[in-house]
């Protein structure tokens, strides 16, 4: 699929006319690229995916051993005699030998919350994606608003003053050329509406893309969707990251209740001090070791609650687990409904177009005949910008509605779109701060693990 996407983003749609624009304006690739570059949320996302990576190593401190340096001076300030300063230098080094395993639970379940949050990247990466094909399909839409409604501001003026042409000469009343009026005064308004519009659109494609939009050419043929519902589903439920991202949000908590579990098991650390002191009675210097062991009895009952914690919670995680595999089953199979949706309304719109322009051509020349009203010219022409305004809402909503399938199935994203952008490492970071025992090695060993529930 992601060849034919290739070949797809390279080449123009095979649509109507009304989206023609020039070779070198953008194209939605750029604006796809500008966004996965650029765009706040996945910068934000990205750096708490940073924040993740430093909790392993966070986790694995705790299995390291620990140096500290201590200095203290003192000085008698009262009686006879104030006497020489004294003080005292040491370092401290210390190691866990023993706590039942928890620390290294503790490891497992950061490695886990890394691997959650990459998938927490890519659904940030795939709703960001989608709002800028969003973005960029409303500014053309509403761009071609505005030209129908500057278009219809001329028509119904050449009508006004044809009616008022005609009402000179006796061959219309003044309701014809008042009907005329209230409608130009109509088209008016909705062209000031429309230019709103658009204004509005521009700003959400800045805030998605990270700049204003300029000659928007037009979007390539809408990405390949399968043939059936019930294959989008499949696909989406076996990879989409919303669910992915649960399961191993339900690894993680599985390996928090168990180090609750290991809550009352003793823990023995030993340590290692040099120091000396000086000017005091005892200058020599000094070195001791020593073992320290430590044992929980009796907490407040934080004991018991952390292990009822901690199984609620992984409750929660599994539970999560099912929700979103619902939420990827009904979004999934209502995206793939308003595809096909739209690609109806293409269909019919093309015919409701070519209706309405037979139609208003026979009713103007009956018109002029005098067979025909004004008002029967002025709701042809109405019936007719009607369908030109549908005909672009139903050409925009297909691609929304195609790239909206492709999201819902976890494809919708700059990798499988090749959009020809280096994409953002997570590994690189990883490696960084917990050297080249990267999780992602045995990622596809836990996806599998997993599914297989």
């Amino acid at each position: 699929m992601s060849v034919w996407l290739k070949r797809a983003m390279l080449t123009g749609a095979a649509g109507s006319a009304l989206f023609a624009a020039p070779l070198w304006a953008t194209t939605l690739s750029d604006a796809l690229v500008l966004t996965y570059q650029t765009n706040p949320q996945l910068v934000i996302s990205r750096t708490t995916l940073r924040q993740s990576d430093e909790g392993v190593l966070g986790a694995q401190s705790a299995l390291r051993p620990t140096v500290t340096a201590n200095a203290s001076a003192s000085k008698k300030l009262t009686g006879d005699s104030t006497g020489p300063a004294s003080g005292s230098l040491s370092v401290t080094a210390s190691q866990l030998l023993f706590d039942g395993g928890s620390s290294k639970l503790g490891i497992e379940a950061a490695r886990y919350a890394v691997l959650s949050d990459r998938q927490a990247l890519i659904s940030t990466e795939q709703n960001v994606l989608l709002d800028a094909v969003t973005a960029y399909m409303d500014v053309r839409r509403d761009l071609q608003f505005v030209r129908l409604a500057e278009n219809n501001v001329r028509v119904l003026g050449e009508q006004v003053r044809a009616a008022k042409d005609r009402f000179e000469v006796g061959e219309v009343t003044r309701t014809d050329v008042s009907q005329a009026e209230a409608r130009l005064a109509a088209a008016v308004s909705n062209l000031e509406r429309s230019k709103a519009l658009l204004q509005i659109s521009e700003q959400t494609y800045k805030a998605v893309v990270g700049n204003m939009p300029s000659k928007l050419q037009a979007p390539p043929t809408p990405p390949q969707i399968p043939a059936t519902a019930l294959a989008a589903e499949n696909l989406a439920v076996s990879r989409h990251p919303r669910i992915l991202e649960a399961q191993f949000d339900v690894q993680a908590s599985e390996m928090a209740l168990e180090r609750a579990k290991l809550n009352r098991q003793p823990t023995v650390s030993g340590s290692v001090s040099a120091g000396r002191g000086f000017n005091t009675q005892d200058d020599d210097a000094e070195l001791t070791a020593g073992i320290t062991g430590s044992l929980p009895l009796y907490k407040g009952g934080r004991l018991n609650s952390d292990r009822r914690s901690a199984m609620a919670a992984l409750e929660r995680s599994k539970a999560v687990v099912q929700l979103q595999a619902l939420i990827t089953r009904q979004a999934v199979n209502s995206a793939y409904a308003n595809w096909q949706a739209s690609r109806a309304a293409i269909q019919s719109g093309n015919e409701q177009v070519r209706a309405a322009q037979i139609a208003f051509d026979g009713v103007s020349e009956e018109a002029r005949l005098g067979a025909r009203t004004t008002l029967d010219v002025l709701d042809a022409e109405q019936d007719l910008l009607d369908a030109r305004s549908a005909l672009i809402s139903a050409f925009r909503d297909e691609q929304v509605a195609a790239y909206t399938v492709l999201s819902e199935m976890g494809l919708m994203t700059a990798s499988h779109l090749n959009l020809g952008v280096e994409a953002y490492d997570p590994d690189v970071n990883y490696s960084a701060v917990n050297g080249r025992n990267s999780p992602q090695a045995t990622r596809f060993k836990l996806l599998d693990k997993l599914q297989k529930r």
